[in-house]
């Protein structure tokens, strides 16, 4: 209909000398290359690697795994320290969550923070974040008198700032803890704000 339409390819390679046999073989680690080329960025070639397949079948047991994540006590914080360079001093720590699976060792949030995103674990593990930080900042402000002024720093998701739960959650972290709210600094990506500006410019006054 006179419209010009530019269309690109991601290509899954198969070959027989990963030891697939069967049609159905060749398919699904074709299937399995293609996506990784997607992954890659589109409009490539990747070739199949039986890593790549092993990978795949992980996800669903991560998935569930996640879910007990937090029961287990798999899931820990790091600090990673805030440091105002003007004057050489130390302000604060950011919080960072790892997972420590007992198969699979320690997993990057790169993996698992979009599987809680997706399935909605973020919201809980948000929340094991805020309390677990608050925790420790206020326990290093009990037994250290240069600790007083520190601030811990911890990221919210997209789901988590959007949530209508998020003001009561962040209320009953405090209380429960102990810290004042001047001690808890929350940060957010630009995209919390883009999704939905009217939402987002009410949570942010509240």
């Amino acid at each position: 209909e006179g419209r010009e339409i530019f269309i690109s390819a991601s290509v899954g390679i198969a070959s027989s000398l990963t030891g697939a046999v069967e049609a159905v073989d060749f398919l699904r680690d074709a299937d399995t290359a293609m996506y990784r080329a997607k992954e890659n960025g589109r409009g490539q070639s990747a070739l199949f690697d039986p890593a790549m397949y092993e990978q795949v079948a992980t996800r669903p047991t991560l998935e569930n795994d996640l879910q007990r994540a937090i029961a287990r006590q798999e899931l820990a914080l790091h600090y990673q320290p805030i440091v105002d360079l003007a004057h050489h001093q130390l302000i604060g720590f950011e919080a960072l969550v790892r997972w420590h699976h007992p198969r699979w060792g320690l997993i990057s949030p790169s993996t698992f923070i979009p599987l809680a995103e997706e399935t909605g674990l973020i919201l809980a593990i948000g929340e094991w974040t805020q309390r677990v930080a608050c925790q420790q900042l206020q326990q290093w402000r009990q037994r250290l008198s240069e600790a007083q002024d520190l601030v811990v720093s911890v990221n919210l998701s997209v789901k988590q700032f959007a949530s209508p739960r998020l003001i009561d959650t962040i209320d009953e972290v405090l209380a429960a803890t102990g810290l004042s709210s001047q001690h808890l600094r929350l940060e957010i990506t630009e995209s919390a704000l883009i999704e939905n500006p009217q939402t987002a410019e009410t949570m942010l006054k509240a």
